[in-house]
């Protein structure tokens, strides 16, 4: 055979053509239509994306191309979420039906498992009513999406990605998105952001603000304008502002960029009501930011206030006391830590007692306050640890959610002082723990919690390598068991959920393998041996998602009480939990 017979057989078995479904999984396809070898066997809707290429030039252009703007570099990483995107293969009419009745089951999954701890759309019922509106269409879309991300039975969740996708892509070419369109893009931010595409996520967030402080929903008169004279609209979008500040704070937590986006900007929205007077659609009027900012002067039953007004007021306690934003001048990072203390203590101070109970006479959980309290521990964790004797390990920047190490002119050599810090970072640990045995649902958590606990769970294992011993260990073993478990289910449904909890294993393998007479950074006249990456043994093994992370603690550990003598005015009782 000529050379020139051997490259034209060459060619002629080469396979250019990959269909969505293998592309998603990144395995070969053998381009086989109608559908592929591998989508019949698994017995899957098999797309095909239309060609990139110029293809052939006598042929005639399509007579309603769909255009591409690109507005941004956001628009370029939204095209890669979804590689087939740009798909023009038409989908049959038995499909199409298939996804129409899966659309009522993913919008219920939707309210079931994401809806609580966002909770900025329409009621289920009142949503219903407006199916046919072309204005809900996308937000629609987005909401079935979010809706398969629970779905562990649907074939088709690659397809309500891809549809999603094109919703927003038709909102982001829009002159005049409404409000409909802003909770479309903030729902669709959350869901890629911990779907692993967390810098898309961002992006995408930050356009939707940009967008809402354009319609002016920071503003106590958007709702009004905007509401159709329909006491539930109105309220669905101050909660749709309020849910994107949140979300916004969310995001700089997890990433430790302070002050947030949307610090600073005046903000006159009036507070939501309680969920389940939204539910029902009995919209009380509604209190005003500064009705809330003066509560202590109230009496007894105006000082009440809705679950999402108390985060929202947390929030802004917490914005308020960050903003000067990362620093290493230990002077003002004191300063900053006793002010976010005086906010939270007054916070917590100041709420009513039912909802310091997230469990109502009824059985029912308060989502809402359960993320509030999640982010009072966490904040005092991570705010007080750098001050304290939890010491940090080189290996915690395996985590995508950890804050970078702590500069040395932040090491606290009073030993009292750091004894209190330490105290308020193991009492925010111990209270993690108590959320989490509470009785809930865990895939109804907000996905932001990963990274809250990871954060947690690190600082609880500086904790087990440096302060406890004996039967506080062991005890602690436990409570880092549930936390990774915890960890676990949330992965079930966000990807980015399963990276961090085998980072979190890498971690622990280091930090609880650490020499038994190394003593913790930070205690005064103690050097510790450097930990640079290139001496753990421990990376060179990679959990992967079955990885057993609970074995490690089975093995036997050293005793570290010894170290505790390292930190002179510390009482063990301090300690125990």
């Amino acid at each position: 055979m000529s050379e020139t017979q051997r490259t034209v057989a060459k060619r002629a078995t080469r396979i250019s053509l990959s269909c969505t479904p293998c592309r998603y999984k990144h395995v070969r396809c053998d381009g086989q239509k109608p559908a592929c070898a591998r989508c019949v066997a698994d017995a899957k809707e098999c797309v095909y994306p239309a060609s990139r290429r110029r293809g052939n030039p006598k042929q005639k252009p399509q007579s309603n191309p769909t255009p591409v703007v690109y507005e941004s570099s956001l628009d370029l990483l939204l095209e890669q979420h979804v590689s087939s995107a740009a798909s023009t293969s038409s989908i049959a009419t038995n499909r199409e039906t298939e996804l129409a009745s899966q659309s009522s089951q993913l919008m219920g999954l939707y309210y079931d498992f994401f809806h609580a701890a966002h909770p900025c759309t329409l009621p289920l019922a009142a949503l219903k009513n407006r199916l046919s509106d072309p204005r809900v269409q996308p937000l629609l879309q987005v909401i079935c999406y979010v809706g398969s991300i629970f779905d562990k039975s649907t074939s088709s969740s690659e397809i309500w990605s891809q549809r999603a996708y094109h919703a927003i892509s038709q909102i982001r070419a829009k002159s005049d998105p409404d409000p409909f369109d802003v909770q479309a893009l903030l729902l669709y931010s959350i869901a890629i952001y911990w779907c692993n595409e967390p810098e898309k996520g961002v992006a995408l967030l930050y356009e939707t603000i940009r967008i809402a402080v354009t319609l002016g929903m920071n503003t106590r008169a958007f709702a009004k304008s905007y509401g159709e004279g329909s006491p539930v609209v109105e309220e669905s979008w101050r909660r749709t502002w309020w849910v994107i500040y949140i979300t916004d704070a969310h995001i700089a937590g997890s990433t430790h960029t302070y002050p947030f986006r949307t610090s600073g900007l005046e903000m006159t929205t009036d507070l939501p009501c309680e969920e389940d007077q939204y539910e029902k659609q009995d919209i009380p009027f509604p209190r005003s930011l500064d009705d809330y900012e003066n509560r202590e002067f109230l009496g007894e039953d105006e000082a009440k206030f809705s679950s999402y007004t108390e985060l929202i007021g947390l929030t802004l306690g917490i914005d308020r006391a960050l903003s000067p934003g990362s620093t290493e001048d230990d002077q003002l990072y004191k300063a900053m830590a006793a002010g976010s203390d005086t906010s939270v203590r007054g916070w917590f101070s100041l709420l009513s007692p039912e909802k310091r109970d997230l469990i109502g006479p009824n059985g029912s959980f308060d989502e809402v306050m359960f993320k509030a309290l999640f982010i009072m521990h966490t904040y005092a964790v991570e705010i007080h640890r750098p001050l304290s004797a939890l010491t940090h390990s080189a290996i915690e920047s395996v985590s995508r959610c950890a804050p970078l190490a702590p500069s040395e002119r932040l090491q606290c050599n009073n030993a009292q002082e750091r004894g209190l810090h330490t105290l308020k970072c193991t009492t925010g640990i111990n209270g993690i723990d108590e959320l989490l045995n509470l009785p809930s649902n865990m895939s109804s958590h907000t996905p932001f919690i990963i990274c809250m606990i990871a954060n947690v769970t690190i600082a609880h294992l500086s904790a087990c390598r440096f302060l406890y011993s004996g039967e506080r260990l062991a005890r602690s073993r436990e409570k880092i068991r549930l936390t990774m478990g915890t960890l676990k289910r949330l992965s079930e449904h966000w990807t980015l959920g399963k990276r961090t909890y085998r980072e979190i294993g890498i971690i622990a393998r280091e930090i609880l393998s650490l020499s038994k007479d190394a003593p913790a950074v930070g205690h005064a006249n103690v050097t510790l041996p450097s930990t640079s990456s290139h001496d753990i043994p421990a990376l060179n093994v990679l959990p992967d998602a079955e990885f057993d992370f609970c074995a490690l603690f089975d093995a036997d550990i050293p005793s570290l009480s010894g170290l505790n003598s390292h930190v002179p005015g510390f009482v063990d009782q301090q300690y125990n939990t």
